[in-house]
Order: structure tokens, then sequence, then C-alpha cells
């Protein structure tokens, strides 16, 4: 599969929500460098670096939240056209997981069933790459239109039951806070919104399985399409930064995820000149160098968000990325005015 292209009807989308907001989204478009031939085809491919252009010249308004509100499910295409027509929620979760790709393989949730003291929840996640993290607007985007696909699916009475967001905490997070109605953690290492589980259950109101037939057949012409991915460099650490956010990724836990046993996934990553250690280290790398400048952040929080089963791991290896400690790295910062 191609990670360096997005599906044209997720970039398209965006710009439409970008126009009801009273953006110029023509201008957007010109100055991310979208081609206009390749935009006007939904099932195209748009290169991943105008897609994050067009995201950077979005970021300058805070319009995260409003923009992602109304992302409909016509950004995912086929996709999210053909999930509309299946049976149930579970069903409509589970098929655009399979067919992730088709969009971006990390711009699909994952989804997971998990208690807490609320009660059963469905949590829809997300890993959130590095140029969206620090941009901060594209994530409350991503978080916004998770709540609004649910409730496309299920019903305009879909509610959050928790937000997390792997974004510093803001001096005032009331305006997130108001907008979700519900819990928000902050500094997280990936994005997750809960819902109740209930709401697997529900049937669709369109579903339609003849017209789901039709389009799950549209879907799988257009991932046949996709080029195989041939770096399990770049597979495998997707899934490291996905497990970090339970603690130290394994090498075992990422070998079950992409479906080969430890030793296949250990030889091949060989080939490719690395180690599963060192994609552990630059998840780790990347993330800690997002998440260092939140001044509200001990040494221990930073290294359990960080997968580190205590602060004096995670100071030798930020001492071995940057030569300094996390405290004096972010000092030396704020010093320069970073």
């Amino acid at each position: 599969m191609d990670d360096h292209t997005v599906l044209a009807a997720l970039t398209q989308e965006v710009l439409a929500a970008a126009t009801d907001l009273g953006l110029d989204a023509l201008a957007i478009a010109r100055d991310a460098g979208l081609d206009a031939a390749v935009l006007a085809d939904p099932d195209g491919r748009i290169p991943l670096r105008a897609h994050l252009r067009m995201w950077e010249l979005l970021s300058r308004q805070p319009v995260g939240l409003d923009l992602g509100a109304r992302l409909g499910l016509a950004g995912l295409g086929v996709i999210g056209y053909a999930i509309q027509h299946g049976a149930t929620v579970a069903d409509a979760l589970a098929f655009q997981h399979r067919y992730r790709a088709v969009v971006h393989p990390d711009v699909i949730p994952a989804h997971e069933r998990r208690r807490d003291p609320g009660g059963e929840r469905l949590v829809l996640t997300r890993p959130v790459p590095a140029p969206f993290a620090q941009l901060g607007e594209p994530v409350l985007a991503q978080a916004s239109a998770l709540v609004a696909m649910m409730r496309a699916l299920a019903g305009a009475d879909v509610r959050a039951a928790f937000v997390v967001l792997p974004l510093p905490r803001p001096v005032d997070p009331s305006r997130v806070e108001r907008y979700f109605a519900a819990p928000v953690a902050w500094q997280a290492p990936r994005l997750e919104v809960g819902f109740d589980a209930a709401v697997l259950d529900r049937p669709l109101p369109r579903a339609d399985p003849q017209l789901f037939g039709y389009l799950a057949r549209r879907a799988d012409e257009l991932h046949a399409r996709l080029p195989v991915e041939a770096s399990w460099r770049a597979r495998a650490a997707r899934e490291v930064g996905a497990l970090l956010a339970a603690g130290e990724p394994r090498l075992g836990d990422v070998a079950r995820r992409l479906a080969v046993s430890e030793r296949t996934l250990h030889r091949r990553l060989a080939a490719e000149a690395t180690t599963f250690a060192a994609l552990v280290d630059d998840a780790r790398r990347e993330r800690a160098l997002l998440l260092v400048d939140d001044a509200s952040l001990t040494s221990g929080e930073l290294a359990f968000l960080l997968g580190y089963s205590e602060p004096s791991a995670l100071i030798r290896a930020f001492k071995r990325w940057t030569g300094d400690t996390p405290c004096g790295y972010r000092a030396r910062r704020a010093a320069a005015g970073a």
C-alpha cells in the first residue's frame, strides 16, 4: 500500500469543509500544490506532502474542531458510502478498518472494547503523525470528525463518553471541553474517543445488502490497485507507535499484529538494515521531542507516556538523543525562545 498518498476524496472533503467555514479553499489548494485534475477524481491519490501542506495552511486559524465536525463520510470515498449500508455499527467499523489502506492506513481508526468505571466502552484510536501533533488543529479536527462519523452512522444522539488528545493541555481548555461535552484528557501518546459500547449493536438506518455488496466490490477494486507495501520497517514502525500507548512495545506483539512470526519479522527488518529496538527508540525519540515542551509534565509522567518503566531510563535515553536531560533541554529551548 502507498503510505505516501491519501485518497483524493478526503482532501476534497477537507477543502469543502474549509469553504463552509468561509476560508478560501481554492487559494489553499493552490498554495498547497494540489493538482486540480487529480483532486477532481475522488478515487485519485493525493501526495501526502501536499495534503500535509494543506493542513499547515489551514492551521493558521483555530478551525480544527469546526472543520472536523463538517467532515462527512464522503471523505472516505467509496469506503464511506459502503459502511452506511451495512447492517450494524460494528459491521461498518470492521469494514472500514479492513479497507483502511484505500484512504490511508493512519486515517481510519482502530477500535476496541474497553471496560472503565463508566461501563463498557467502544474506543476509537488513531496514531497521530508528528507533523499533525505539532500543528495541533488537525488533531482537534480528527477528534471532532470521529464524533461526527459515529453520529452519521448511528444517529445524532450519539455522544462521546471521553476524549483523549495527544496535545499539551492549553492554559484554557474550556473551549475544547465544552465542544465535546465529555471529559477530555491531554498529553496522551495517541488520539482516543470513547463511546458507550452499546452503539456497536445499533442497526444502521440505511442498511441495504444489495447496495452494500456493490460498493464492497468497488472497494475491492481500489484496494487491488494499491501497490504492495514493500517496507516492513514502515509497517512495524506504525504498530510500534500504536503500542507505545499501552507500555513498552514488544516484538511478539508487533509480529502478531502484522500476522508473521517473531523470527520472520526480525529477519525482514534485518534485511532493511534496521532492528526492532531501533524502531522503538526512533518512535520514543519522536514522541519525546513533541511532549517535552509541556512544562506541566514531570519526568515520571513523560516516562510513562513513552513506555518506560522508570524516569531514569528516559533520562538516559534523552541524554543520548539530545545531550541533555528533559528539564535541561526544555529550559534551553525556553531561553532560546523556541
